[in-house]
């Protein structure tokens, strides 16, 4: 955990921290975990978006989501580590941050230039040691690459696999640092968002937009997990393994699941409100 000395003195160095995150509701979470550690950050919804502000601002350490529309954050990190683009730091810290569970994704990420790993959801004990990590001793650091680091549930620690549940309000409250305000913001922005995200990945199905509709419910996945929606996200987890098979009918199949587990959700998050 960041202590309290290590979190005073990025504040007092003026630590400028990148989110590249293109889904509102995880960059709530994200934004307001750094607010509760004392640290702020620029938030941008694309890799153009992100390699546009490294290209002006001096940032100390981007968080990048890996799966973002228009560049994702393979391509944008490759942008940075490119010597001929225009960005003002071109070793700069870039940890990936996903939602995938896939063999492979690790590696992928490292690989692509990123320099650490954080899986999503994102909880505050593991963005505190990356921080602690990457930004008071980067400067001591010969600048090599560290193997990434993968947080793993309470389940798969154990050997074990857990029925899902339909809400996990303490795991949510958890990630959220026991913020009752945010809490209620980011259950607010998630309600209002999924209908919106579910009827886009209705249409990418309807037009057999294969590639569209998995990247739709890697982004379902990944909110559902960081408001403890466990139910819908492996729900939308299932959804995106048939994607990456281009089962374009069992990602149909899928889709009543998908919507039932989000009404339960719901009704679930207004119960406890």
């Amino acid at each position: 955990m960041v202590t309290r000395h290590s979190i005073r003195e990025m504040q007092r160095s003026s630590v400028r921290i990148l989110l590249a995150e293109d889904h509102i509701v995880n960059q709530k979470v994200a934004l307001g975990i750094l607010k509760k550690l004392g640290l702020s950050a620029d938030a941008v919804a694309n890799g153009i978006e992100a390699v546009k502000a490294l290209e002006t601002i001096p940032y100390d350490l981007v968080l990048m989501d890996c799966q973002m529309p228009e560049m994702d954050g393979y391509k944008a990190t490759a942008k940075i580590r490119d010597q001929q683009s225009r960005v003002c730091n071109h070793d700069i810290p870039i940890i990936a941050m996903t939602a995938n569970a896939m063999t492979g994704d690790r590696e992928k990420c490292i690989k692509a230039g990123m320099n650490d790993y954080l899986s999503k959801p994102v909880n505050p004990q593991s963005l505190a040691k990356m921080l602690e990590k990457w930004l008071p001793d980067e400067k001591e650091t010969s600048g090599s690459t560290h193997e990434p680091v993968e947080t793993k549930s309470r389940a798969q620690e154990n050997g074990r696999k857990t029925a899902a549940l339909v809400f996990d309000k303490t795991g949510m409250m958890s990630r959220l640092m026991d913020d009752k305000d945010l809490a209620k913001i980011v259950i607010s922005g998630f309600i209002e968002d999924i209908p919106i995200q579910i009827k886009t990945l209705k249409d990418c199905l309807n037009s057999g937009d294969i590639a569209s509709a998995e990247r739709q419910a890697h982004t379902i996945k990944g909110a559902s997990a960081n408001v403890g929606g466990e139910a819908l996200r492996e729900a939308a987890f299932n959804m995106e393994k048939a994607g990456k098979t281009e089962d374009l009918a069992a990602m149909t199949a899928a889709l009543p699941e998908m919507e039932r587990q989000f009404t339960s959700l719901k009704a679930a998050m207004e119960k406890e409100a």
